[in-house]
């Protein structure tokens, strides 16, 4: 897969099949457009491409008044996610500022799907709009597909459990604790992509060593404070862990959020891993964080949350 972040380092295509969408998560609604899309390419011996945003548009419409959205997926996961189910031929990531949030949809249909694109088959999710009038839904492009030569495929709703799927919805599962649910409407375990920086080497005096992660995406929706059964997956090896997020407060009285991941099997040699970048998946939450009056008591708990790991991994080495 190719990732290609403006219209201009496009190649010639004679053509394509198109999904387009932010994609936050890669859910498995997502996946259904992704695979119809490729489905569609291969039928017609086509690329597939994936048009994608960045910043994700909520993060510009919302205005200074609301809160920032937290988004499940930055590009680079969204890429990852990609490639790991469905590799697409290209993923193109528009970049969505002030202009771009104004152009109508007749605008973009034009100079994107149909100039930059030459679009044969476009893939649309059932609740799609897109365009500065919100004008681009499933029946305008039907219209439009007829008079420029191209067809429309409409996926959705996917449910889960009856409920439909949603990128709002999961957010809503994360932060209420409901981490088996939002993973369940992913279709995959929640993922974080960071980079391990320096900490306070305070786990290893505990005798539970711990690669402190860095989200690569700022705004990034963290699962609440608490300790996880994790997957932590480098360029080398792939390796359970135990994965605290929180503020320490047994050692420390500030409000500064840190995510440090207690690996169960590194390869011998491969225990360095500053600077390297990594993909940590939460695939379930144990207990909540919580103070200790002792150092001892933390590390028997520490010790009780391992073995807790261990005991369930079986139930996560096909996920």
């Amino acid at each position: 897969m190719e990732i290609i972040r403006c219209l201009k380092d496009l190649p010639e295509l004679k053509g394509s099949v198109v999904t387009i969408g932010s994609f936050d998560g890669i859910h498995s609604g997502h996946q259904a457009l992704i695979g119809k899309c490729i489905s569609e390419a291969h039928s017609r011996e086509l690329p597939s491409v994936i048009i994608t945003f960045h910043p994700h548009p909520q993060q510009l419409l919302r205005g200074s008044d609301r809160r920032p959205i937290r988004l499940l997926t930055g590009i680079e996961e969204r890429a990852y996610l990609i490639e790991k189910y469905d590799p697409v031929d290209y993923l193109l990531v528009l970049d969505f500022n002030r202009g771009f949030s104004t152009m109508t949809a007749d605008e973009f249909a034009e100079t994107v799907l149909e100039n930059a694109l030459g679009v044969q088959h476009l893939v649309v999710g059932y609740d799609h709009r897109f365009g500065h009038d919100r004008g681009g839904d499933a029946d305008w492009l039907r219209q439009r597909g007829k008079l420029n030569d191209y067809g429309i495929s409409v996926v959705g709703p996917i449910n889960n459990e009856d409920v439909p799927v949603s990128s709002t919805l999961i957010r809503d599962h994360i932060q209420h604790d409901r981490l088996d649910l939002a993973n369940a409407m992913l279709g995959h375990a929640y993922t974080l992509i960071g980079t391990v920086v320096p900490g306070e080497q305070r786990g290893q005096s505990l005798n539970f060593p711990t690669a402190n992660v860095e989200p690569l995406q700022g705004n990034k929706l963290l699962p609440n404070q608490g300790v996880y059964l994790s997957r932590v997956k480098t360029a080398e090896f792939a390796s359970f862990g135990m994965c605290n997020i929180g503020v320490r407060p047994t050692f420390k009285n500030d409000d500064e959020v840190t995510i440090e991941v207690n690996l169960f099997n590194i390869p011998k040699g491969k225990e360095d891993l500053y600077g390297a970048e990594v993909t940590l998946e939460f695939l379930q939450k144990l207990r909540d964080e919580k103070k200790f009056s002792s150092v001892d008591d933390l590390i028997e708990q520490l010790e009780n949350d391992k073995k807790t790991c261990i005991a369930i991994i079986e139930n996560y080495r096909d996920v």
